[in-house]
């Protein structure tokens, strides 16, 4: 079974070319307007006109529309749904910008399920690091920026600030805007877990 999954959610303005898609609310009308086939079309629905609902079920082999009323996004549903369905890599399109609350939500499935749900945008690409040593690629994004939620212990080598065993605690801002000197540079999580947001300018 393939791996890997790309959510498309309402706010997502290009979509990338992936294997399997499930589309969220909106997201699931773009891809079903691009002719992408989804695993999963799934969302309360309510910024869908009534007659794009037969075109999202024709481009959709499960449909799931969810009561207005919920405890969850609809991001965080279909996040769920993936997880179940044995997806070991979940990447999220779209869920950045627009209102903060999602954007938060969306941060912390990157922080709950460490080293499985990937957020991306055209200048950001965020994820979670466990415990172990990590080999992270540069890419083409200038930056990389450490956070962590509790405490957690790091060492970074071929970074431009090097830190070596250092504690990092929810309260510190020193860790954002490194670089990595190379093509790639190394994180070694001792304790905790980071959320690792690789950046550039727009």
């Amino acid at each position: 079974m393939e791996t890997s999954v790309a959510i498309i959610l309402k706010r997502c303005t290009k979509i990338p070319t992936a294997e399997n898609y499930i589309g969220v609310d909106k997201g699931a009308l773009t891809l079903a307007r691009n002719g992408k086939r989804m695993l999963l079309a799934i969302g309360d629905f309510d910024s869908v006109e009534e007659r794009d609902l037969s075109c999202i079920k024709d481009y959709s082999d499960t449909f799931i529309q969810l009561n207005p009323i919920k405890d969850d996004t609809d991001s965080e549903a279909a996040v769920m749904y993936a997880i179940e369905k044995g997806y070991q890599k979940i990447n999220l399109y779209g869920g950045l910008g627009g209102r903060l609350d999602h954007a938060m939500i969306n941060l912390r499935l990157v922080s709950r399920f460490c080293e499985t749900v990937y957020l991306h945008d055209e200048n950001n690409y965020i994820y979670s690091l466990g415990e172990g040593i990590h080999s992270i690629e540069k890419y083409d994004y200038t930056y990389i920026s450490f956070f962590t939620e509790d405490e957690s212990i790091i060492t970074l080598e071929g970074m431009k600030y090097p830190l070596s065993n250092q504690k990092l605690t929810n309260k510190d801002t020193y860790t954002t805007s490194n670089e990595i000197l190379a093509e790639k540079g190394i994180v070694t999580v001792h304790a905790g877990k980071v959320t690792v947001i690789q950046s550039k300018d727009a």
